[in-house]
């Protein structure tokens, strides 16, 4: 049986999402969709809610002489009053008879009739709630600015949820939650992790009642359905409390409040959140607020990840107090900035704070801070910038390796941070902008040569590819090199025939590597344990390629980490059906039946996953190879031409002028 794929299920919500467009905007047709899928949903696959029998969607598709609309809403309420620990006032704004007309109603009810969403008919069990979780990201970037505020881009949560690294068992919570991301990334972590996602508590709080509904429904489409969503202002009244008042504390807590927001001390209940002081209640400035009442709800030993907007960073008077206090008190754990136009709706760069417990900062961190400076670590789009997987990948590495990066990251004692007078400002402590040139040599400029100096400090970067001083220049005297007679263009030009053997050798020692990752992806297929293995394969990865040094170890990281963001549904198939399992979602996305026999697709899987790896290990060394010549060649157009070749070459010029003024018989 072929089974209905996450791109398939997409579409088919796009189209559903097309007989809507027009006549609503787009936050009234997400909730009209969201309806529609969770009814589909329930009725298709049974146990996720109680389905009466007026929910039913054979009810529904065969209903007699009432409007359509009619039916959708009686099928709504009756699930709700069935579940109402899970559903109550998720949809209290959906009103199909008001908002669709007869014809609308019978065309949404016909569309869905026709998507198969049975476990059994999936080829995943998450495959809806990816499919919705898709559908949201569009709906925020067709929302513009308001998109920002229910929505996380994907790829900023993945990285906030790796940073923190939640363990089945525990308690995580969003305090500004949208539309849940955050937690169903966190139970998504802990499945891949070999654990149970499902066995995370989940807590989130909402100000916006539609998109706290959202997130109730988008955790229950992810099948987390022992979740406590609750609707109202975090900041002001914080509800996840206990029997005995106090607030409630987590394990981990991840979160992207609203940016830039006012608040009133006077209704805040809970005051205590504000150990460190209080930002002033004008002027946009509750970001620190936030971040305090996110230090207040971690459990001594809890970790948390808050987006903020870079003023928290610097600004001074009462914010400057509260950073300090947070700094002294050992609270922050890293500063990671990740460029600008990353979020819907604002093309301000942002960046995330690592808080720490009371009592979680580990011995040998204690006193410092780590700044990690990664804005030129996203890919620019054509409307907005995103976190690509390789990305995400070096900045969890060098956050884990608590790792000193020239121009990238650099752990800053507290001290350090006093003298600047607690600004956090990433620039003031990691420059990530390119390294400056070095000063013009003037003599070689005059008189010719390249200064022996710059290129020394270069030629390691050559030599890991094959390429030696004397294949590039020839020697002037101690402190000075030449260009080849022939030009420095002419020696650019061969410097791939240079690098070939050395390139042939990495690409060998790629190949080589996945010989032997193959025997152990073959061996857990349809295991379901093949995604645990991706650390595993990963420090393979690195241990191989490595020590040529033509690659460095984020470069090999991040080359794996896209290769396994790219493959996952593949490998995921892989793990659960086997090979077979993978011929046949190629067969769908390419609308045709599979037609290779079981005993071959075995090898023709592994061939299509070997070869991409290694293609995208080419692309990347053969950029490393192209960054060599325009090194050779920015010497050329620094010091190719001195003064006094330029001098000789006027001299000819102008001797070649008078010769042929003579020769026309002028003197």
């Amino acid at each position: 049986m072929t089974l209905y794929t996450v791109s398939q299920l997409e579409k088919d919500l796009f189209a559903a999402a097309d007989i809507l467009r027009g006549r609503m905007d787009a936050s009234q047709y997400r909730e009209v969709l969201s309806a529609m899928l969770l009814l589909k949903r329930v009725s298709d696959q049974p146990g996720i809610l109680q389905v009466p029998d007026r929910a039913r969607w054979s009810q529904i598709v065969g209903y007699v002489g009432k409007a359509p609309g009619r039916v959708l809403n009686e099928a709504l309420w009756e699930l709700e009053k069935s579940n109402p620990e899970t559903l109550k006032g998720v949809f209290e704004a959906v009103d199909f008879d008001v908002r669709l007309s007869r014809g609308e109603a019978k065309s949404l009810i016909d569309h869905f009739d026709r998507i198969p969403l049975a476990n059994d008919d999936l080829d995943f069990g998450d495959t809806v709630g990816r499919a919705y979780d898709y559908l949201l990201g569009a709906f925020a970037d067709s929302a513009g600015k308001r998109g920002g505020e229910f929505f996380t881009p994907r790829s900023v949560v993945q990285l906030m949820v790796r940073l923190v690294r939640p363990r089945e068992g525990q308690s995580v919570y969003d305090p500004f939650a949208g539309s849940g991301g955050m937690l169903v990334q966190a139970g998504q972590y802990v499945d891949e992790q070999g654990g149970e996602g499902s066995g995370l508590a989940l807590f989130g709080q909402e100000k916006n009642a539609a998109t706290c509904a959202t997130a109730r429904l988008n955790l229950l489409l992810h099948g987390f359905t022992d979740c406590s969503v609750l609707c109202g202002d975090t900041l002001s009244d914080p509800l996840h409390s206990l029997e005995d008042g106090y607030l409630r504390r987590f394990d981990r807590v991840l979160t992207n409040p609203p940016f830039s927001m006012n608040y009133s001390e006077k209704e805040m209940k809970h005051t205590e959140r504000m150990k460190y002081g209080w930002a002033p209640e004008q002027g946009k400035k509750a970001d620190l607020m936030n971040v305090q009442h996110v230090l207040a709800t971690l459990r001594p030993d809890g970790i948390g990840a808050v987006v903020t907007p870079h003023g928290v960073l610097f600004r001074g008077g009462a914010e400057k107090q509260i950073r300090q206090g947070i700094v002294e008190d050992g609270r922050l754990e890293a500063v990671i900035g990740i460029g600008p136009n990353v979020f819907h709706g604002t093309a301000i760069p942002a960046c995330i704070l690592v808080l720490r417990g009371a009592d979680a900062t580990a011995a040998d961190q204690r006193g410092q801070v780590l700044f990690i400076n990664a804005e030129r670590e996203v890919v620019t789009g054509r409307s907005q910038n995103r976190l690509e997987p390789q990305n995400v990948e070096k900045i969890v590495g060098v956050f884990r390796e608590w790792a000193d990066i020239p121009g990238f990251s650099r752990v800053v004692p507290q001290a350090k941070i006093a003298d600047n007078d607690f600004n956090l400002n990433i620039g003031l402590y990691v420059d990530a902008g390119p390294p400056a040139e070095p000063p013009l040599d003037v003599r070689a400029a005059l008189f010719g040569g390249v200064p022996r100096r710059e290129v020394e400090d270069k030629i390691k970067k050559f030599q890991v590819f094959g390429i030696g001083l004397t294949d590039l220049f020839e020697t002037r005297d101690l402190t000075y090199l030449d260009f080849p007679s022939d030009g420095y263009e002419a020696t650019a030009a061969r410097i791939p025939a240079f690098a070939a053997a050395r390139e042939r050798d990495f690409i060998d020692r790629c190949h080589s590597w996945w010989w032997g990752a193959e025997s152990r992806i073959a061996e857990l297929a349809g295991t379901h344990r093949l995604l645990m293995l991706r650390s595993r394969l990963m420090s393979s990865f690195c241990e191989e390629l490595l020590p040529t040094e033509i690659l460095d170890r984020y470069q090999l990281t991040g080359v794996f980490a896209a290769w396994w963001a790219d493959r996952r549904d593949d490998l995921r198939a892989l793990d659960l059906q086997g090979f077979p399992g993978v011929i046949e979602r190629w067969a769908v996305s390419d609308s045709r039946p599979p037609h290779l026999p079981a005993s071959t697709a075995g090898p023709r899987v592994l061939i299509s996953f070997g070869h991409d790896i290694s293609s995208r290990v080419e692309k990347l060394v053969a950029s490393e190879r192209q960054g060599l010549v325009d090194l050779y060649r920015s010497w050329g157009d620094r010091y190719g031409n001195s003064f006094t070749d330029l001098e000789r070459q006027s001299e000819a010029t102008a001797e070649r002028l008078r010769a042929r003024l003579r020769e026309l018989g002028y003197t």
